[in-house]
């Protein structure tokens, strides 16, 4: 008889195994869909549409994007992995990022979900040769943290292993009012040039080096986002320099709507309050109103976002000259990810956020590993995460 919580065991478990594949263009529809009508729950519910293409996403980076799904009338599922060349401990090495975990209905295989999860991994891990993954999940997502994340004694004993990396917040600065720059003292910030490409280059690869998941801007990622990312230019480039021309900061920002956008299905809590509080500023300010139920958010992501020492005084520099472009732009968000240090501490970037309206929503940064290879150390440090790309 089989165990409990063993369902490698359990009836059915091979018959349902052997239904889960790797996902073809020729799926493209329905997993659109599909990503379009699991929402993630929270203060504010949103789905997440990757229509016209759903690999879209994936096209635009370097690395090998594999999805795999399993769909039948009563139950269906999507997961994707990312796995690249990155930074971890200092050192060079295969890095993957899980993502687009989507699953809809009832019936034996959600039940077998947990093994089948741990199943596919194990033999992912194995012919990909990526032993560290990294992912992210909302705060509120209570059924994803149950799902993935908790453990018991013997229960889901195969599954992958999370280990809490960071907590952090997807701060998004609300556009109300036309702001004069104002660029502190002895710094100055204007738009990337195609000269600058070289040191901006080394500037994220001294800085990403160091983080763990980093990207490799020694190899061609700066230059290969500029030739590929839609709408990603070195006039949206900004770059900081301390006097002398030193660079000490840097992002790009990126309008990431061609692939991906994010669309309301319901506001609550503080959330319905503060559309309606900008709802009233929009009438006498004239700033943009945030989206309605069934309309999408317009924003801009602070991509490659590289800030010396972590200096906010740098990053206030960055946030003032992006405002700025934000506003022209007609958008109603501008979004960077603030990490929570030890013990919940503030990120030492966030006294650069004083004075504008920020909307923080909460997610957990996991590092993923196979349940026999358990890690519960990983290195220190700002990850190398593109929050735009999660």
């Amino acid at each position: 008889m089989p165990r409990m919580g063993d369902r490698k065991n359990a009836p059915g478990f091979d018959e349902i195994r052997s239904r889960v594949r790797l996902a073809g263009r020729e799926d493209g529809p329905w997993l659109t869909e599909l990503m379009a009508h699991v929402p993630m729950e929270g203060s504010l519910v949103l789905s997440t549409r990757r229509d016209p293409d759903f690999f879209g996403l994936y096209d635009l980076q370097r690395g090998v994007a594999e999805s795999f799904v399993y769909d039948d009338p009563s139950f269906s599922g999507v997961g994707s992995s990312i796995v690249r060349d990155g930074w971890l401990g200092g050192g060079k090495q295969k890095v993957g990022y899980l993502g687009d975990m989507r699953l809809r209905g009832t019936g034996r295989a959600r039940r077998h979900f947990p093994a089948l999860f741990g199943h596919f991994f194990e033999a992912h891990a194995a012919r990909t040769g990526c032993e560290d993954f990294y992912t992210a999940v909302l705060a509120h997502n209570a059924l994803a943290l149950q799902s993935l994340v908790r453990r018991g004694k013997k229960a889901r004993a195969d599954q992958p292993y999370y280990h809490l990396l960071r907590t952090y917040q997807m701060a998004s600065v609300q556009l109300l009012l036309p702001r004069r720059v104002r660029v502190p003292s002895g710094l100055f910030v204007q738009s990337a040039t195609a000269a600058d490409v070289p040191a901006l280059a080394a500037f994220l690869h001294a800085d990403h080096q160091q983080r763990p998941f980093g990207y490799c801007f020694d190899d061609g990622e700066l230059e290969h986002r500029l030739a590929r990312w839609p709408g990603f230019t070195l006039e949206d480039t900004l770059v900081a320099r301390a006097d002398g021309g030193r660079i000490v900061g840097c992002c790009t920002l990126w309008d990431v709507s061609p692939v991906k956008r994010y669309r309301v299905v319901r506001y609550g809590g503080a959330m319905k309050v503060a559309r309606l509080a900008v709802a009233a500023a929009s009438t006498v300010l004239g700033c943009p109103r945030l989206p309605a139920q069934g309309e999408d958010f317009r924003g801009l992501y602070m991509t490659n976002l590289s800030v010396e020492q972590d200096n906010p005084v740098v990053l206030r520099a960055l946030l003032e000259a992006g405002y700025a472009r934000a506003w022209e732009a007609r958008a109603q968000l501008l979004s960077l990810p603030l990490y929570d240090g030890p013990g919940g501490a503030p990120d030492p970037l966030s006294p650069a956020l004083r004075g504008f309206l920020v909307q923080r929503l909460p997610f957990h940064l996991y590092g993923v590993t196979r349940s026999a290879r358990a890690r519960t150390e990983w290195p220190e440090g700002r990850p190398g995460f593109e929050m735009a790309l999660a």
